[in-house]
């Protein structure tokens, strides 16, 4: 069976072409895509080469959801017409899967795939909740932070996991300040939390000792960027909490100064990834319109488009 994918060719350069289904297996299920999602980090960090074990070509993507065509004898949770979020499959061609998200059909293991529904849900539904793992990102790093009421954050990126993490921060009572570079992001930063700043503001250090005279609680950065990183963290509390969250690629130059961590006991926290319960907790507080994923959705367009 021929199939659709979003290929990328070599760095900076992809197409739509065909590939070939792998036969199922008894234990796959076949599914129709209905929509996928793009990642604003992770196909940039893929189409530029730069994202730890990229290959071209490659089919990128990891938001995807469809619905089940035919499942295997060997399945044991998914019927025809269920509706799943997942990405798993197999084609013939040497093109290598970066996850592999943006393709017309996919056979693959029932057990990578989430179950979300018997029935369709609404366009509003579909388009939210295909956001969902990336949202997901935000919810484990907040967890892993163990955020308190009344605690003050301090999140690097008003990119989509930095909103996604102010919300989640709002949602349990914290009090979170957002900060990047872009005009327009820190403006848009403002519709989720009345602290947005440009970190080349040069009265930020003021501002931030206003909202957090005793020092931040949290460090959270999506970003990546150590001379931002490091102006932050003077204004954290001692012991407090850093997580890092973004892409660290150029080793020479996102490292970070780790004298002034140490001088202030902070414990520095990774995520990456998610697992089943992230994801379904991240997809409750979508449908409940705790995280409001519609207003930064940039952009909708067809396959052929």
């Amino acid at each position: 069976m021929k199939i659709k994918a979003l290929i990328y060719t070599d760095v900076n350069k992809f197409e739509v072409g065909d590939l070939t289904l792998d036969e199922m297996k008894e234990d796959d299920i076949k599914v129709k895509t209905i929509i996928s999602a793009i990642s604003p980090g992770t196909e940039r960090w893929i189409l530029r080469g730069k994202h730890i074990g990229t290959k071209f070509p490659c089919v990128p993507g990891y938001h995807r959801i469809g619905i089940v065509e035919e499942v295997g004898k060997d399945v044991k949770s998914f019927k025809e017409g269920d509706i799943v979020y997942g990405y798993d499959n197999r084609w013939k061609e040497n093109i290598y899967r970066m996850w592999g998200a943006h393709v017309s059909y996919s056979n693959g293991n029932w057990k990578n795939y989430w179950f979300i529904s018997s029935k369709m849900p609404d366009n509003f539904e579909l388009e939210t909740i295909v956001f969902t793992q990336l949202s997901a990102v935000a919810t484990r790093g907040i967890k892993a932070l163990e955020i308190k009421a009344k605690d003050k954050i301090v999140i690097i990126g008003a990119g989509f996991l930095g909103l996604c993490a102010c919300q989640l921060s709002i949602y349990n009572n914290a009090i979170p300040v957002l900060i990047d570079k872009d005009p327009e992001r820190v403006e848009f930063g403002k519709k989720f939390t009345q602290f947005s700043f440009s970190i080349d503001d040069k009265d930020i250090d003021k501002k931030l000792k206003e909202i957090a005279p005793d020092g931040f609680d949290y460090l959270y950065d999506t970003v990546g960027n150590p001379e931002t990183t490091d102006k932050l963290v003077p204004l954290m509390k001692y012991r407090g909490k850093i997580l890092l969250q973004a892409q660290y690629f150029d080793k020479e130059k996102c490292a970070i100064d780790l004298d002034q961590v140490k001088v202030r006991e902070i414990t520095i926290k990774t995520t990456i990834g998610i697992d089943t319960i992230d994801f379904y907790e991240t997809l409750n507080l979508i449908r409940k319109r705790i995280l409001k994923i519609s207003e930064m959705i940039t952009h909708k367009f067809s396959s052929n488009e």
